[in-house]
């Protein structure tokens, strides 16, 4: 016998809420609508839907921070090649991140490579609909 620890309920929401910071925050500059649309429906965590998402994820405490370390990791990474030179130590970071993430049945369908060009829009006027409202009131 086994005993292992369930996630929390918090964990679980802040899962969502690193996909939906991915979904909402980094995409949208570097993908189209309908690719993050395609990718969406493979991550539909943003839902709160953990447990169908992931075939091999079984919802442990463990697990659940190994998925939440690793989506904070990929996110930095993202981040911080936007202000310097990709590195080795990047490129390993993020290839690691992203064969963990596998390992649970999540699927990250993109390499480093597609997030060195700084954004085309660096702009804040690029139009999706993944990108977080600056106002609320006018939609």
């Amino acid at each position: 016998m086994k005993v292992v620890y369930a996630s929390t309920p918090e964990q679980e929401n802040h899962i969502g809420e690193l996909v939906q910071h991915l979904l909402t925050n980094i995409l949208p500059y570097y993908f189209t609508d309908k690719e993050i649309e395609n990718l969406a429906k493979q991550l539909s965590l943003h839902t709160g839907e953990v447990h169908d998402t992931f075939s091999d994820y079984n919802g442990t405490l463990k697990e659940a921070f190994h998925i939440i370390s690793c989506l904070q990791a990929i996110i930095a990474v993202i981040e911080t090649i936007q202000e310097e030179d990709v590195l080795t130590k990047h490129r390993e970071i993020f290839k690691r991140n992203v064969n963990m993430l596998r390992e649970f049945g999540f699927s990250f369908p993109f390499s480093i490579d597609q997030f060195v060009q700084k954004p085309s829009n660096t702009n804040t006027n690029i139009f999706s609909k993944f990108i977080r409202p600056s106002n609320h009131f006018l939609i």
